[in-house]
């Protein structure tokens, strides 16, 4: 029989939306919220104080609008409104997340196996 396809390129679509540390990033955010703002998660992602902060959030946000954000609404596992910055995260998005936590999960205990 021949491999479902669609199913082969979800679990593709997964991979590479976990390939990136961006989108792992975003997906711990997410992994709490049904609904929140482009704003409110490049402000989440910032790090540093006063104007480092403002410059590393304004640098998080274009990243997120013009790649990290379509990328994962091109693979359904968010929901995003670029014109409003609205994101809603769907089951896929569950799925992701409880797919990165495997993966970090293997990572952690391949490095105990090694000691």
């Amino acid at each position: 029989m021949a491999p479902n396809h669609d199913v082969s390129d979800a679990v593709d679509g997964l991979h590479d939306v976990c390939s990136h540390r961006t989108r792992r990033r975003l997906l711990r955010v997410l992994r709490t919220r049904s609904e929140t703002t482009l704003e409110d998660v490049a402000a989440e992602l910032a790090e540093g104080g006063d104007d480092t902060q403002a410059r590393e959030r304004a640098r998080i946000e274009v990243a997120l609008y013009h790649c990290h954000l379509p990328k994962m609404a091109d693979r359904d596992v968010i929901e995003y409104d670029s014109e409003s910055g609205r994101i809603r995260t769907t089951e896929a998005t569950r799925v992701a997340w409880r797919l990165l936590q495997a993966r970090e999960e293997a990572i952690r205990s391949n490095r105990d196996d090694d000691r």
